[in-house]
C-alpha cells in the first residue's frame, strides 16, 4: 500500500515545522515529496537536538516519507534546475518571505508558464499583502496578533503559551486542504493555483466560535472567563490529592448533572450557569472535592459516568494509555545508523488505502542522482554541478 496520493509529485522548498508538517502529511498519504535543500546546510530542522546518530529526532519525524536533493537557488544554474523539477511537479510548497522566488526568477508567474497545472503554495506568517508581509515572526507572534494568546490563561493572570505551535500546525493543515481543493478544481479545468496561506489568517479562523459573539456586539473573550477557557467550573482542569490533574468537560447539562451526582455535589446541578460570584464558590467547592482523592481514585469513581472527564497525562502516561495504543498512534520506523525509532503515527485512518511509514527521513542530497536523473541529467552532469556548488 502506498496511499491515496500515490503519483502526486510535491516539491518541498520549506524549512522548519509548518511546511515540513504539511508535506509530511502528503508524504504519509503516498505523495512523492522531493525535499529541496540548500547544499551543505540543509533544512534548519536537521540541526535540532537531540540527535539520533547523524539524524535529528525532529528531522526523522517531520521529513519521513520524503526524498532529498540539494540545490543552490542563488546560482543561475540552480534556478534552471528548479525549473526542470517544477515542469513535472504537481505541487510546489515554499515558506520564504513574499517575493523571494520571484526575485530569483522562479516565482509562480514564471513557473506557471512552463507548468500551467502547477499548484503553488506559499506559507508565510502574515500573508502576501499588508504592512507585516515582510516581517519576521514565529508561532508566538502570530497567535499574539490574532488574539489567541490574549485569551489564553488564568483569570487575572498573564497570557500563557500553549505547548504546541497553533499557527504553525494549523497553517500546515490549511496548506494541505488548499492543495486538495486545488487538485479537485484542476481535475475539472486543468488549471493550477496560487495558494496564499497566512498563519495569522489561520489563527484568526480558529477563533471563529469565540469571535462570533463579539462581532455580533457582545463582549470579547477574556482570559479565564469564558465557557471554554476556564471561566466555568464545568470546563476546567482540577488538581487531585496526589498532585496529578483531571480534566472536566461537562459542557452539556446532562453531563454536568452526572458530574455533580458522581462527586456528591448534587446541590450545584441547577447552577451550571450561575452568576460570577456563585461560580467562584462552586469552583472552590469542586477544587476541594477533587483534592480529597488521588487522580486514579477519581478515575475509578467516575468510570462509566457520562461526565466528560479524562486524566491529564504526561508523555509517559500517554504512551501507556490503552486508547492511544488501541489506535496505534505511536509507530516505529528504522532510522539509518540508529535503528528503530518510535514516533507519532498517521492520524488519518483511511479504510481502503491508508498511508504508511514507507521511507525514513533522507540524508541531505541523498537522492540527487536519482531525482536529477528523472529530469534528464546524467550522473556525470550531477557530479559536475556538485563540483560547482550548484547541488
Amino acid at each position: 500500500m502506498t496511499g491515496p496520493l500515490e503519483g502526486l509529485r510535491v516539491l518541498d522548498l520549506t524549512r522548519l515545522q509548518p511546511g515540513n508538517y504539511a508535506t509530511m502529511i502528503m508524504g504519509d498519504l503516498g505523495a512523492d515529496v522531493v525535499k529541496v535543500e540548500e547544499p551543505d546546510r540543509g533544512d534548519y530542522v536537521r540541526w535540532t537536538p537531540p540527535m539520533l546518530a547523524e539524524y535529528s529526532a525532529a528531522h526523522a519525524v517531520l521529513n519521513r516519507n520524503k526524498r532529498s536533493v540539494s540545490l543552490n537557488l542563488k546560482s543561475p544554474k540552480g534556478v534552471e534546475l528548479l525549473l526542470k523539477l517544477a515542469a513535472d511537479a504537481d505541487v510546489l510548497i515554499e515558506s520564504f518571505r513574499p517575493g523571494v522566488l520571484d526575485r530569483l526568477g522562479a516565482g509562480y508567474n514564471k513557473l506557471k508558464e512552463i507548468n500551467p497545472g502547477l499548484i503553488y503554495v506559499a506559507i508565510t506568517g502574515y500573508g502576501q499583502e499588508g504592512p507585516l508581509r515582510d516581517s519576521v515572526g514565529h508561532d508566538i507572534n502570530y497567535i499574539a496578533v490574532s488574539g489567541i494568546l490574549a485569551s489564553t490563561g488564568e483569570k487575572d493572570g498573564p497570557p500563557v503559551l500553549p505547548s504546541v505551535q497553533i499557527a504553525d500546525l494549523s497553517g500546515a493543515m490549511m496548506a494541505v486542504i488548499g492543495v486538495l481543493a486545488a487538485l479537485w478544481r484542476r481535475n475539472k479545468t486543468g488549471e493550477g493555483e496560487f495558494i496564499d496561506v497566512s498563519m495569522l489568517d489561520v489563527s484568526l479562523s480558529w477563533l471563529a466560535l469565540h469571535l462570533a459573539p463579539w462581532l455580533a456586539g457582545g463582549a470579547s473573550l477574556e482570559r479565564g472567563r469564558g465557557y471554554l477557557n476556564g471561566g466555568y467550573p464545568f470546563y476546567r482542569v482540577y488538581e487531585c490529592g496526589d498532585g496529578k490533574f483531571i480534566s472536566v468537560g461537562a459542557l452539556e447539562p446532562q453531563f454536568w448533572k452526572a458530574l455533580c451526582e458522581a462527586t456528591g455535589m448534587e446541590e450545584f446541578i441547577g447552577e451550571q450557569m450561575a452568576a460570577p460570584d456563585r461560580l467562584a464558590e462552586i469552583h472552590l467547592a469542586f477544587e476541594k472535592t477533587f483534592a480529597s482523592k488521588s487522580r486514579d481514585e477519581w478515575m475509578q469513581t467516575l468510570a462509566g459516568v457520562e461526565a466528560c472527564v479524562a486524566p491529564v497525562n504526561d508523555f509517559n502516561e500517554m504512551r501507556n494509555d490503552p486508547q492511544v495504543n488501541a489506535r496505534a498512534m505511536i509507530d516505529s520506523q528504522e532510522v539509518p545508523g540508529y535503528g528503530a525509532f518510535a514516533q507519532v503515527g498517521i492520524p488519518i485512518a483511511l479504510s481502503k488505502n491508508p498511508g504508511t511509514l514507507r521511507r525514513a527521513a533522507p540524508g541531505l542530497g541523498e537522492h540527487n542522482e536519482e531525482i536529477y536523473g528523472e529530469v534528464g541529467l546524467s550522473g556525470a552532469e550531477v557530479n559536475a554541478l556538485a563540483s560547482e556548488g550548484v547541488v
